[in-house]
């Protein structure tokens, strides 16, 4: 069955967003995340940050999603300069951390209508999705127990019915493939993923699975002490892993395809 059948839609992707990020810097302390970090994604796509452990790959989420600021550089949306005060513009994006930021004290279906709520989406029509959407992921019986009380995965689950519901232009995922999550969960991650891009959004997340990125994006940009030093399709990616048995490795140290 295809995505755009099992998402009706609320409305909420009327146009591409284009992202652009130019000479972009962050430090803590002495320590350089991001070292004047260029990237260019196209919309309607899938890309995998690729990188090892303190590569820069989470605090480049967080720049994108108004988070955290940069010391240098800029962030453009569409081609205008990101405003971490434009709400307007923060209601096309949404950030999934390595651990989801819901409401603990709430629901999960209160959480799922408040943040249906701050970003003004409807959800009337779409109740009964939403409900199978959860039982699919077998999440259907957390719509009533708090956020609080959940495990990881759960939490996680719980988080993918929330963005389910207001369906972003712009996904920031951190380490989705870590999330704890089973294998229902991971499905309806792809699911969901793919279903956004489709439809002219973008999703972003990170990964320090090179066979991971290659699986599951349109492309693939690697990230190493913080610099992008590799940017290619996943189709390249994928060829590269099947024909060297090292690719994996030196793929995540950003080397090229050899001419």
């Amino acid at each position: 069955m295809a995505c755009t059948r099992l998402f009706p839609s609320n409305g909420a992707i009327t146009t591409a967003m284009h992202i652009e990020l130019q000479n972009v810097s962050k430090s803590f302390g002495h320590k350089h995340a991001l070292k004047k970090f260029d990237l260019n994604v196209p919309p309607s796509t899938i890309v995998a940050l690729l990188g090892e452990n303190g590569a820069g790959k989470s605090t480049l989420l967080r720049i994108l999603a108004g988070v955290s600021v940069p010391d240098s550089g800029l962030v453009r949306y569409d081609g205008r300069r990101f405003d971490r005060e434009n709400m307007e513009l923060r209601q096309r994006l949404h950030f999934t951390p390595d651990m989801p930021l819901l409401f603990p004290d709430q629901s999960v279906a209160r959480n799922i209508a408040t943040f249906a709520a701050l970003y003004k989406k409807p959800t009337a029509g779409r109740e009964d999705f939403l409900a199978h959407w959860l039982e699919d992921m077998g999440a259907a019986a957390l719509m009533r127990r708090k956020a609080g009380v959940l495990s990881r995965g759960q939490l996680w689950k719980a988080g993918l019915g929330c963005v389910a519901a207001i369906e972003p232009e712009l996904w920031l995922v951190d380490e989705p493939f870590a999330s704890g999550m089973d294998a229902l969960g991971m499905a309806a991650f792809r699911r969901l993923a793919r279903h956004l891009a489709d439809t002219g959004g973008t999703v972003i997340y990170t990964t320090q699975m090179v066979e991971m990125a290659a699986d599951f994006s349109d492309h693939v940009c690697v990230v190493r002490e913080g610099e992008q030093v590799l940017w290619e399709s996943s189709a390249e990616t994928r060829r590269r892993i099947a024909e060297d048995p090292d690719a994996a490795e030196n793929i995540l140290r950003g080397t090229p395809t050899p001419p």
